[in-house]
């Protein structure tokens, strides 16, 4: 983690059906998202392509740049069972 350090609590932000404002995770943040550098805890952090993400960041990653789409994973089956 760059920015935060070790001892940052996780920035997630969640949405309470009864407020206005977003209540902090607030648990010790493990790691640091790749892409708005939020920190993050174990329970916030989605993995994906090798990296740590907040949610937000992941499904925009996991729509837009990830690089296991679907059409690979098949292309890549198909590869192995005729090999």
């Amino acid at each position: 983690m760059h920015e935060h350090g070790l001892n940052q609590n996780c920035e997630i932000e969640y949405a309470a059906s009864w407020s206005d404002q977003g209540l902090p995770c607030g648990k010790r943040a493990v790691a640091e998202c790749t892409d708005c550098g939020k920190a993050i805890c174990e329970e916030c952090k989605m993995e994906c392509c090798g990296d740590s993400y907040c949610g937000y960041c992941y499904d925009y990653h996991e729509t837009h740049t990830c690089v296991r789409k679907p059409v690979q994973s098949e292309r890549r089956s198909q590869e192995r069972s005729t090999a």
